[in-house]
């Protein structure tokens, strides 16, 4: 399942979602590095030196979704500010009007 505007696919069904228990808000691209951390936390207590590898790789793709949506918003506001700009057609406005008794 691919998600519209992102480069990263969907790995994890939502079957296998489910199944693992994954929260809703936690049902991204990333969810399938997220069902083996789970497992892994609850095997080893949650003692933070453990699944060390398992939580970078997490971490990491996590950190690349963020990386993606804010390049993604940083150009939708390059896009705005282009139109936003005035368009300037014929002569500009001069910034010293001329006064109609000016000779």
């Amino acid at each position: 399942m691919e998600v519209e505007g992102s480069s990263k696919k969907m790995i994890a069904t939502q079957e296998e979602m489910v199944e693992a228990r994954v929260p809703i808000p936690y049902r991204d691209q990333c969810a399938h590095l997220l069902i083996p951390l789970n497992k892994c936390r609850q095997a080893e207590f949650y003692l933070p030196w453990k699944c060390e590898n398992e939580r970078h790789s997490y971490e990491k793709c996590e950190y690349e979704l963020v990386m993606e949506r804010m390049l993604q918003m940083q150009k939708i506001r390059e896009q705005e500010a282009k139109l936003k700009q005035p368009q300037h057609k014929g002569s500009p406005v001069p910034l010293i009007p001329t006064t109609a008794n000016a000779s």
